[in-house]
């Protein structure tokens, strides 16, 4: 975690325990985290995540300004807190009822880890896709240490350099950088090379390197680390990171977790350096600023721009803007902003899962042909409407009436079984979109859908109407009468970006090392080496971070 989080750590069985307060995260409460995981235990038999949730977002009021909040949870159980019959039912049902509207009110993300097959994943999954947070089951134990890289991108958004062929290069701006490397049971030892060729392994650390090994990774934090190129003899791993510290930062405007199939997104990013936009022309020219999404195809370019199109406001104001949407439903894309330069390289990762909103089909149910269709609240505000309806083969609508048999689920009885079946949704989405979209035509199993009738022949309208396709999938919200502002940054320090780590169950240990989990992912070999970042940028007063947001807005 970075220098101004701030963090505390709970564990959770009947009774809840306040491991380590919620204080500022430095040296020694790294310290104290490392020392106290070697002490965690699971001896409770009981799993109260009602009381976990409660008592680590007490002291949170309101809604966040310009900090964000984070609860990171992890159980291998169901709510369990009592012998009592029905005690455990009411508490998961308080979950839901109370405390996660609660959550959403004071705009905490849950993050959630599902450390086993009998954690209630239904649960998990609600708190984490309604709070814009997210979900993730670890299947097995060595899963675990690259599941908390990649929920910890999440929510701390690290600043990081590229590594290439298991080299980095480091800057004259970088204080600290932490490289975090994965091992396999039968990798050789881990080497660090440093620019001038010396090296290092973890029973030779030199001062100003600390090393951290455990059971299937290496975590070298390096004290202002000699400007150049440093290297790694390791195994080559996608999920190797180099993370750092420095006062020129890539930053951006908070990413969604879940967005809907083909919603657009807003996203803003910039440089600043100690805690000032950068805007100097000379210096951001020599930038090539790139937007890659990478999913199950590969890498796509998206188009980024600082030059007044595409959604960017103004040209050349050293804010780069991108609107990226994804046509697919993907259980998860990753969203790739960087930064290079003959001097330096910057990047950060965002990871979205892209949800179609609703799902329908039409089923053989146990009392006969049946539509069921579901909401996905994940991208959807409370509110949605659903319609359905059969059409006959002269095309006339045949009304269904939908029954909600559980929260956001429907169905509805068919009973023509030959007639296709639609769907349609009236929405808002979380990100404050207006959503129309019709679903079909959904035929049963084993049934073709008759041909479409032919079109009728249009009375003369009195003025055009534009019309939504089934394609079209999120249209633009209307025009408002003041401007809305822009979505806020997420505060990476100086602010109370708090991941409150929980505990339950099972009991694993995610505070694993007390180091920085802060990443990095390709490089090239830089160029002009001679010339200063300092150099190039204008000359900035502030001595130290910002407060607050607004001061690097």
């Amino acid at each position: 975690l970075q220098p101004g989080t701030r963090a505390g750590v709970w564990t959770f069985a009947r009774w809840t325990d306040d491991l380590v307060p919620v204080t500022d995260v430095d040296a020694a409460w790294k310290q104290r985290i490392q020392s106290i995981s070697e002490q965690i235990t699971s001896p409770g038999q009981f799993t109260n995540i009602e009381e976990v949730l409660d008592k680590s977002s007490a002291d949170w009021e309101g809604t966040p300004t310009t900090h964000a909040r984070h609860l990171v949870l992890l159980t291998d159980g169901m709510v369990d807190v009592s012998k009592e019959p029905g005690a455990s039912e009411a508490s998961r049902a308080r979950i839901l009822d109370t405390l996660l509207p609660r959550l959403q009110a004071r705009g905490v993300k849950v993050h959630t880890i599902a450390l086993s097959a009998r954690a209630d994943h239904d649960l998990m999954k609600r708190l984490a896709e309604q709070t814009g947070g997210w979900y993730q089951q670890v299947a097995q134990a060595d899963e675990l240490q690259r599941v908390f890289l990649r929920m910890f991108e999440q929510v701390g958004s690290p600043d990081s350099v590229p590594l290439t062929d298991n080299r980095f290069t480091v800057d004259s701006s970088i204080n600290e950088a932490t490289v975090l490397l994965f091992t396999k049971p039968d990798s050789p030892p881990v080497v660090l090379r440093s620019p001038s060729g010396e090296e290092f392994t973890d029973s030779d650390v030199p001062g100003g390197v600390a090393w951290f090994q455990d059971e299937g990774y290496h975590l070298i934090t390096i004290s202002a680390p000699r400007k150049g190129e440093w290297s790694v003899v390791a195994d080559v791993d996608p999920d190797n990171r180099v993370m750092i510290v420095t006062d020129l930062k890539l930053r951006t405007s908070e990413i969604p977790s879940h967005v809907a199939v083909g919603e657009q997104t807003h996203v803003e990013a910039h440089l600043t350096n100690r805690g000032k936009l950068v805007t100097r022309q000379a210096f951001l020219r020599l930038l090539d600023v790139r937007a890659d999404a990478i999913g199950p195809n590969g890498r796509d370019p998206q188009p980024i721009n600082d030059a007044g199109d595409a959604g960017d406001k103004t040209a050349e104001d050293g804010r780069y803007s991108l609107n990226f949407a994804e046509q697919r439903a993907l259980e998860q894309v990753e969203l790739l902003i960087s930064v290079d330069s003959p001097t330096f390289m910057r990047e950060k990762r965002f990871r979205l899962v892209v949800h179609e909103p609703v799902s329908a089909e039409a089923i053989e149910g146990p009392d006969g042909p049946e539509l069921l269709a579901e909401l996905q609240t994940a991208v959807l505000q409370p509110g949605a409407e659903l319609s359905a309806w059969q059409q006959d083969a002269a095309g006339n609508r045949i009304p269904l009436s939908l029954d909600e048999y559980r929260p956001g689920q429907y169905r509805a009885v068919l009973d023509d079984t030959v007639s296709p079946a639609f769907v349609e949704v009236s929405a808002t989405t979380r990100l404050g979109n207006l959503l129309q979209k019709t679903y079909g035509p959904l035929a049963l199993p084993g049934v073709e859908s008759p041909p479409p009738p032919p079109p009728a022949v249009p009375v003369e309208p009195a003025a055009p109407v534009e019309t939504q396709s089934a394609e079209q999938t999120v249209a633009e919200p209307p025009a408002a009468p003041e401007p809305v502002p822009d979505p806020p940054e997420v505060e990476e320090e100086g602010g109370w970006l708090m991941p409150v780590l929980l505990f339950g169950g099972f009991n694993l240990l995610l505070a694993a090392g007390g180091g920085a989990w802060w990443f990095l992912h390709r490089r090239r070999k830089s160029q002009g080496d001679d010339m200063e970042i300092e150099d190039l940028i204008d000359d900035v007063d502030a001595p130290g971070e910002p407060t607050d947001v607004e001061d690097a807005a």
